[in-house]
């Protein structure tokens, strides 16, 4: 990408945060602004996922709870009224 149409944001980082971003780069075999770049995105992905499963749980938390009331239900002893 040309640098002119390159989006650039300064961001103010408590202290020891850079040096982790660095050493982490390095590890990835990445750029510290790639790995930046790259956090960025993955995070956006896992909040995503995480909406997903969230969701999905309480789904299946509904449908536990419907299924126990239905169990219940088949459970109860049934009173038959006698006609006089």
């Amino acid at each position: 990408m040309a640098r002119e149409t390159e989006d650039k944001f300064v961001v103010r980082m408590p202290l020891g945060l850079r040096d982790q971003l660095k050493q982490k780069a390095a590890h990835n075999h990445r750029s510290a602004n790639s790995e930046i770049v790259y956090r960025l995105e993955r995070s956006n992905e896992l909040e995503e996922e995480l909406a997903r499963a969230n969701r999905m749980v309480d789904e299946l938390f509904a449908k536990n709870q419907r299924l126990q009331a239905e169990l219940a239900a088949a459970n109860t002893p049934q009173v038959q009224v006698a006609e006089a």
